[in-house]
């Protein structure tokens, strides 16, 4: 398979799996699922704004980069408030919110401009959502015994979401080393592997929305 190929054409379309899938069964999706498929819709929406953008108009994409991840962090925030069932006076995951969003301006208003990639916002999202999803992965391990894990759309979620900030957080921390020291091969390397994490987080989703029932 061409790499190129991959990442241009395959992984920016793959999203369209698990959005099809969460559109056509809207009626089943829980409210955790709702989120979730508004997330793909946003996600799909900054990146074809990205890509017009850089390649057609040759201008620098990153600033949408520094929103997708303030939108991201608080859809993600907010899933895991609808997962746990926090109630509207529950504070606690409004100030989560509230920090991160006061962080990534404070970010790119004395560190790092919107022009250059953030990766200091996303390193600090992969860490919340990564805590986010241990702490599910810790409630299952201590529920009942006889609840059929396998058949519960959030676990597909939380698989998806763990394995792709995991696995992407250390390209997060280095993102600008990589930029800049690396050879546009290995480069390139690097970001086929962030597409394959981004890849398997969609499959993930889609199998998700399938498992969602009235």
């Amino acid at each position: 398979m061409n790499g190129k190929y991959f990442l241009s054409v395959i992984v920016p379309f793959s999203i369209l799996l698990p959005i099809f899938i969460g559109s056509i069964k809207l009626k089943a999706l829980p409210g955790t699922a709702r989120i979730v498929l508004g997330y793909l819709f946003f996600s799909a929406v900054i990146n074809a704004a990205a890509i017009i953008v850089g390649r057609y108009f040759h201008q620098n994409n990153l600033p949408l980069v520094h929103l997708f991840t303030v939108i991201e962090a608080i859809l993600f925030i907010w899933y895991y408030k609808k997962l746990y069932g926090a109630s509207k006076s529950d504070l606690f995951y409004v100030l989560v919110a509230a920090a991160f969003t006061t962080l990534c301006i404070i970010n790119a208003i004395f560190f790092q401009s919107i022009y250059t990639y953030s990766s200091y916002s996303r390193s600090l999202e992969a860490i919340t959502c990564m805590l986010f999803a241990l702490n599910y992965f810790a409630k299952l391990a201590s529920a009942a015994p006889g609840k059929k894990i396998a058949m519960q759309p959030d676990f597909y979620f939380n698989c998806g979401i763990f394995l792709y900030f995991s696995g992407a957080f250390m390209l997060f921390v280095f993102s600008n080393f990589i930029i800049t020291n690396l050879s546009s091969h290995n480069f390139y390397i690097i970001w086929t592997m962030h597409a394959a994490l981004t890849l398997l987080m969609y499959i993930f989703f889609s199998i998700a929305f399938l498992l969602c029932k009235k």
